[in-house]
Parts: C-alpha cells; structure tokens; sequence
C-alpha cells in the first residue's frame, strides 16, 4: 500500500545537481526517488552478512533473498529484500510543491506578488494585467517562472529551499595539514525542513522497522540524515477522479477534448532515436509522442509540448568495482515539462482508462524510482485564464 511519507532533515542533504566547477557541488532542491531507495538499501546491506555476495543476476550492492534455506529464513528483513524490487519511491519535495511548468510566467517586475500565467492552451501576446491596470503606460513584461511552486490561497507562489554552503578539504595524513588542491565546497539542502514522497512498501513494514536513513552524497561525513515523522495511507486516483479534472479543465477553456499533462519529476523517454535531420512541426510532435508513450495506438495525440532535455548519466553500483560509469548517457526530460494533448473522437473513456494508470503509474523508463511523476489537468495550466 503507498503511503505518504513526511521526511525530516536531520542534516542537510547533498543530492545530484550538475557540476559547474570541478571543486563546487551544488544540490538539487529534490530528493530523487533512485536516491531514497538507495538509503534504504544502504542500511540493510550494512547489516547483511551476505552483502558482498552477488546477486543471480551478478550484480552487487543489490536488494535479494541470497541464502533461502539458511540465514536468509530468520533474517528480521526477510520480506523487505524479497519484496524489494517491487517495492515503488516517488521523488520527494517540501509538502504541496510542485516544479513550475515552463508554460508558466510570473510578473517581470513584481515576481509571484501578480498573479501568474499560463501559455499552454492559450498563448501569443502576455503581459502582466495588475501592472496594466495599475499603469496604462507600463509595458507589463512577464518572463519564464522557474524552481518550485505552491500554492498559496488561490494564487501560486515561489518556493525558496533554504541552503547552506560549507567548505572541505582532504587530509594529509603524513603532515597532519590540508592536502594541496583539495579544498571544495557543497551548497547542500539545509537541515530542519520537511519533505515528502510517496513510498509502497509493499506491506513489509519497513517504513517503520527503518525510521531513520542516510541519503544522498557524503553520509559518512554526516550528511544526508533524514528521519520518518509520519505516515498516512494513500489511494491512487480513480477515472471518476481523472474524469472529473479533465471536465473542470475543458470547461476553462471551452473546449471538450482536452488534457493537460505536467511532468513534476524528470523522465526517461520510452525510445531515444534522435534524426539528424530537421524536422517540421508534425514530425517533431510524432518523435515525442512515440518517446513518451511508446508505439502503440492511443487513443489521444499530442497537440503541443514544451519542454527541456538534458544527458542524463552517472554510476551503476550494481557492476563490479573500475566499471561503474555510467558510458552511454540516456537523455532526461526535465521536469516542468507540460503536454498538451487531444483526444480522439469516441475515445475519451478508452482515454480515461490511460490517463488514469499515468496519474498513478507515470510514464517513461524506471517509474518504480520516482521517474515520469506526471500531474493529469493541474490547476496551474488554468492560472491566469479569463
């Protein structure tokens, strides 16, 4: 059963971002599901008597039953490591946030203090409208709106993560000083906030056998600590949940076949198979909509998608020690990407049916990790409609 879990800080938290310069790291303002998995992992593999043993599959620092008829049989994470790889771990975030789609604009001048808006159905000319009322003569720019969002009332706000920047060195063990060209700094997430994912345990009961964990980088240097403060049963969405949004969203728009979809975690595309061509309008939407939902029939069709790639690569623990380099990087669809999409004639409870298990499953490669969280018909693509 998934359960939302509410995380508190204990100790800052260092995890992934891109490396600008080789001696700054700087955290990303989320924690990856792949990294609270991970967490967990680590602490029972630091209590496994088994845990340099490979899997059956020849992998290493992996999750499994590894002596069934032994030790394994009275082991008090019995269920846990043979429920594991089905075990699912969203992304978590500070409560009630969501990354800002990049269909969002805020106010040049005042930020999130006037009201947003949103370009994804209705787009062209967009200008502030409290500025113009206010100024008949100001031109009332607004620009991207970008980080993390809430909602405040019924307007939607930036949320600033509060973090804090320390320096390391290395030691020299022979001179008892700081080794030469070691110095670096972390801006890492600052401890004493709250985040929240959405884990299923598969009624193992590890969430509460495990109150505490280390996630992220340099735990052993403290970092990273993170403990359970509650727990709340969640229900995946019904199609009378999902149908009831699409409904409020078209009767915004006027429209009756429309769907909004918001990426609020990263996603790794179905299929990779970039032309080294130049591709017109209808191609391109062809290309993602055969990345993102696969080659199957469906009974809707992308109109418009805004979005932003990146490379997305790293280390496979899994694999024996000098391979763990990540050679071939998969690309990533960053989150804040927004989908437009129109279903076909006759089609909407089949679409229904679809859009349903994305709201609950997401879509793309590696959702049990927290990748292709998708929001069906958000709010926020309404924000600033007449």
């Amino acid at each position: 059963m998934k359960q939302k879990v509410n995380f508190e800080l204990l100790q800052p938290v260092m995890c992934g971002g891109v490396r600008i310069e080789k001696n700054f790291f700087e955290s990303e303002a989320f924690i990856r599901g792949n990294v609270i998995r991970a967490a967990f992992a680590t602490q029972i593999l630091l209590e496994c008597p088994f845990a340099d043993r490979k899997s059956s599959e020849g992998k290493y620092n992996f999750i499994e039953i590894k002596d069934a008829d032994g030790r394994c049989l009275d082991c008090r994470y019995n269920k846990i490591c043979n429920s594991f790889g089905n075990m699912t771990f969203s992304c978590a975030y500070p409560e009630n946030s969501i990354p800002a789609p990049f269909t969002a604009k805020k106010c040049k001048k005042c930020d999130t203090k006037h009201k947003i808006k949103d370009i994804l159905v209705e787009s062209g000319m967009i200008v502030c409208d409290e500025c113009k009322a206010n100024n008949a003569n100001d031109i009332a720019r607004m620009e991207n709106l970008k980080g993390l969002i809430c909602q405040d009332g019924e307007k939607f706000v930036s949320l600033k993560i509060p973090m804090t920047l320390s320096t390391h060195t290395a030691i020299n063990y022979h001179s008892h000083t700081a080794a030469d060209g070691s110095l670096f700094s972390i801006k890492a997430i600052e401890k004493g906030q709250i985040y929240t994912a959405i884990i299923d345990d598969c009624g193992t009961d590890m969430l509460n056998i495990f109150d505490v964990i280390y996630a992220g980088k340099y735990s052993s240097c403290g970092f990273g600590k993170m403990k359970i403060i509650d727990l709340q049963p969640v229900s995946d969405f019904s199609m009378s949940d999902i149908k009831e949004r699409i409904e409020n969203f078209n009767i915004r728009f006027n429209k009756h076949n429309l769907v909004s979809v918001l990426l609020i975690t990263d996603m790794l595309p179905l299929e990779t198979d970039i032309s080294d061509k130049v591709l017109t309008n209808e191609e391109y939407l062809e290309y993602w909509q055969k990345s993102i939902f696969g080659t199957n029939e469906l009974p809707f069709s992308i109109s418009k998608i805004y979005t932003e790639t990146q490379l997305y690569s790293g280390f496979d623990t899994s694999k024996s020690w000098g391979n763990w380099k990540q050679t071939t990087p998969d690309l990533l669809l960053k989150k804040g990407t927004s989908l437009l999409l129109e279903i076909k004639e006759n089609c909407f409870d089949e679409a229904i049916e679809i859009l349903t298990k994305m709201q609950n499953n997401g879509i793309g490669k590696k959702t049990q990790d927290g990748f292709g969280q998708v929001e069906i018909c958000h709010p926020i693509h309404c924000t600033g409609v007449k």
